[in-house]
């Protein structure tokens, strides 16, 4: 579990109100609902630019639900974090997909995570990853800072398969052009961060095949982060951990806004309902202002809540080492 420490210095001595980290560019009142609430107050024009984002910051592709606030959308996410009951504790864990530069979006990401003290999954591309971009990355997430969980995310990002949905490790492809792609990731991976990276593969897409399981048993991987469970078909133990994605925050494909907000917020109350460790996904390039906003508004909530613990992937690895 990570501490309740906060970073005071972040954007100066200010207040805390209601109304987010990010500064309230729309028109959203939020209701209150007799609690008492303890977050960040940032001016319109003061402190963007110390978060890295600036007001007139617009991804070049977001989905639907994040294109303008939904009506109320502070209550219903108050209402479906802290009312949600639960007899047991709730495990739940940030994977931040599609990492190779800084930026704008990169840097306020890492602000919001540095606020709150919580632990973030960072699933980096190492074929995207130069000298000028691994600057970037550690000048707003340094190496030292211990909330980072730098893991591979495939070697270069690429979609191989024929027909059929994207994979860089799909079925199409021979075990022998899969180890080369994982194998010289994992050894970029290895100089990047300095032998910190974590043993854990996530692959583009949340796609691969038994072939890539084969491959990562072979490399001596420990876990796997995708949406569904592990493909079957193996004669021998798999000897490896699967860290479920069960919320994706900012690929969403659906085109009515309000329909999807609810549907979101409806995955959300059941990755509540699980008992195993379960993952939200975040693409910062994908994101705006609301959504960013959001974001700052769930780690909040979460925070808040006694029964939920906010897991970094090295804890649930040990916790996998335990059991």
């Amino acid at each position: 579990m990570w501490g309740d420490h906060i970073v005071e210095n972040l954007v100066g001595a200010h207040s805390f109100t209601v109304q987010g980290l990010i500064p309230n560019l729309y028109n959203t009142p939020h209701q209150q609902t007799g609690r008492e609430y303890c977050v960040l107050r940032c001016d319109h024009t003061q402190d963007l630019r110390e978060l890295g984002l600036q007001a007139q910051h617009r991804p070049r592709q977001s989905s639907a639900v994040w294109q303008k606030p939904t009506p109320a959308w502070r209550d219903k996410l108050v209402k479906t974090v802290e009312q949600r009951a639960s007899n047991h504790s709730v495990r739940i864990f940030f994977r931040a997909d599609d990492i190779g530069a800084g930026g704008q979006a990169f840097e306020t990401l890492c602000q919001i995570f540095r606020f709150h003290q919580l632990p973030l999954a960072m699933s980096v591309v190492p074929a995207w990853v130069s000298t000028v971009r691994q600057q970037q990355l550690f000048a707003a997430a340094p190496l030292e800072e211990p909330l980072w969980g730098w893991h591979q995310h495939g070697w270069r990002h690429v979609n191989w398969q024929s027909s059929g949905k994207k994979s860089e490790f799909g079925d199409q492809r021979p075990f022998e052009k899969q180890w080369r792609d994982i194998w010289q990731g994992w050894q970029k991976m290895q100089i990047l961060f300095q032998g910190l990276c974590l043993p854990v593969f996530t692959p583009p897409w949340n796609r691969l095949s038994l072939t890539t399981i084969k491959v990562l048993q072979k490399l001596d991987f420990k876990a796997v982060s995708i949406t569904k469970p592990l493909p079957s078909g193996l004669k021998t133990p798999l000897g490896l951990a699967n860290f479920r994605i069960q919320l994706d925050l900012h690929t969403r494909k659906a085109k009515d806004p309000e329909a999807d907000f609810d549907k979101l917020l409806a995955e959300l109350a059941n990755l509540m309902d699980r008992r195993e460790p379960s993952g939200i996904v975040i693409h910062h390039h994908r994101m705006n202002i609301f959504a960013f906003d959001f974001l700052h508004e769930l780690l909040h909530l979460l925070k808040r809540r006694e029964d939920v613990e906010l897991l970094s992937f090295q804890e649930i690895l040990e916790m996998e080492n335990e059991s």
